[in-house]
């Protein structure tokens, strides 16, 4: 038993480096066929990631329905699709009803620009979070998710639109001017752009590169709300209680703000001055800073005084430091006509049944361009994972061939050692199970050596800009897919050289010998 321990060692030592071959050359052979598969393997799975992404985002699941006509047939759709039961047979949650309008907005350059404006039901939404992601947000303007609300006053803009306000990346402002009908407003030394409108600051929440639909500017049907509110007017100027009261965004930079503005005081107001933080959620902006107001004697002080006040705190601190804001006296209206129906869907399988869904029930059409383009985007995840898993099995059967025509070859060159083996007692198992040790040593090595190869490259080629979108990487090694075909790959060794061999070994000592077939 002990010699023939001693043989089969010697057999695994001498035989190991007859199958590497010359120079190791199937060693590495081996190894860059798996780091092949390995590549493929990471490039399917990053690209399978990216693509997952892509789909999931609100961007590419957002369908858009018009309400072409605002007929009942639209009312009653609006109605249908808000069921939980109707959402979760085609797959679709976030049901907004959206309004589109557009507006004048003023820039630092004195110029007015017209600009096409969605205002979303709700801006706490898949959507606009999708629009807030970071890769689409410009130098990082844009306020936390936990301050976005649906009644907010701010805006959310493109790049462009901020270009054509007379600002650039580097500069980016807080506030933004609204161009809102003030008749009168001038009356109460509010500065006019014409006989009929003023600026008012809104607050700026994010600037992206860009918006659905080709939007220049979302903000929340909230605002729309207080814009064509014709009751109260919450947004004109031509409001002396505005003008009374003295309200500002003081950024984080301004310090003794009270202090300095308390120089200003005349002697005779200072017993009523007082600067306190005053919270307004709806003002909130992208910059940090504080809403402060500045509190001036009672409701006997002339407007003059408080006009005089704030000319001064402005001339003290020019810029964009310190900007004056309004107290709006907003209220919710009911505005129940939409022009979109927006509907995001979990899942594109859905799409071409909700498009007849639509139809048939309700005589809602939705545009086909949106119906092809989703499904066109499914079809090519499909077959992405067609293709990666092909690449794998083919992959496999490559090196399974590859092994069983090395151990043919390598066969003839030694079967007649291997049948003086057998001869001096040596079993066909046992030999075999020297074979696969050998194998599954030079398969577990190139495996390792693989992966360390493809790990580097998806560390090394991003750096060159390879392989690369945005902060995405289009290689992803390590998943439960290149660890299955890692297993697969072990086993499907094992059992080839099992069969292999057994087929080989099957002759006797003398036909392995002599070559008797």
């Amino acid at each position: 038993m002990k010699l023939k321990n001693e043989y089969l060692n010697l057999l695994a030592q001498r035989e190991s480096g007859v199958v590497l071959g010359k120079k190791w050359f199937n060693l590495w052979l081996l190894t860059a066929v798996l780091t092949a598969i390995f590549l493929s393997i990471a490039f399917s799975n990053g690209s399978m990631i990216y693509l997952s992404e892509k789909m999931n985002d609100p961007f590419t699941n957002w369908v858009n329905i018009t309400n072409a006509w605002g007929s009942d047939h639209f009312d009653k759709f609006r109605a249908d699709i808000s069921k939980p039961e109707v959402q979760k047979h085609y797959n679709f949650s976030d049901v907004q009803n959206d309004n589109y309008f557009s507006y004048n907005l003023f820039g630092k350059n004195n110029k007015i620009h017209y600009l096409q404006f969605r205002f979303f039901e709700r801006l706490n939404c898949n959507l606009v979070h999708a629009v807030l992601s970071e890769d689409n947000v410009v130098n990082g303007c844009a306020i936390p998710d936990s301050l976005l609300q649906n009644e907010t006053l701010g805006f959310i803009i493109t790049l462009d639109v901020l270009h054509k306000l007379g600002y650039d990346e580097k500069n980016i402002p807080a506030y933004i001017d609204f161009l809102e009908n003030s008749i009168g407003a001038d009356t109460f030394g509010v500065k006019m752009i014409d006989e009929e409108h003023a600026p008012i600051p809104v607050p700026l929440l994010a600037v992206v590169r860009r918006l659905p639909m080709n939007m220049d500017v979302i903000a929340a049907k909230f605002f729309y709300e207080q814009e064509t509110n014709l009751i109260t007017y919450p947004l004109s100027m031509n409001n002396e209680q505005y003008q009374r009261e003295l309200f500002y965004y003081i950024d984080d930079s301004i310090a003794d703000f009270e202090k300095q503005v308390a120089a200003l005081v005349p002697d005779s107001l200072k017993y009523n001055f007082d600067v306190q933080e005053d919270d307004q959620p709806q003002l909130r902006s992208w910059k940090k800073g504080k809403l402060i107001s500045v509190y001036l004697g009672d409701a006997s002080t002339p407007l003059s005084v408080y006009q005089s006040l704030n000319a001064a705190i402005l001339t003290k601190f020019p810029g964009d430091k310190i900007i004056r804001l309004y107290k709006y006296a907003t209220e919710h209206k009911d505005v129940s006509d939409c022009n979109f129906v927006s509907v995001n869907f979990q899942s594109l399988d859905s799409i071409r049944a909700f498009e007849r869904y639509a139809k048939d029930n309700f005589n809602v059409q939705i545009e086909m361009s949106q119906i092809n383009s989703k499904e066109n985007f499914n079809a090519v995840s499909v077959m992405a994972n067609i293709l990666s898993l092909a690449i794998i099995v083919f992959a496999i059967i490559c090196i399974i061939m590859f092994i069983v025509n090395m151990l043919q070859s390598y066969f003839q060159k030694v079967k007649r050692n291997l049948g003086t083996f057998k001869a001096f007692g040596m079993g066909t198992n046992e030999l075999i199970h020297v074979y696969v040790l050998i194998l599954l040593a030079i398969i577990v090595s190139a495996i390792i050596i693989a992966l360390a190869i493809t790990w580097l490259l998806q560390i090394i080629l991003p750096l060159f800009g390879v392989l690369k979108d945005g902060q995405f990487n289009y290689l992803s090694l390590w998943s439960v897919k290149t660890l299955i075909c890692i297993v697969i790959v072990i086993v499907s060794t094992v059992l080839t050289v099992r069969i292999v061999m057994k087929r080989l070994l099957k002759q006797t000592p003398g036909d392995l010998i002599y070559d008797r077939n």
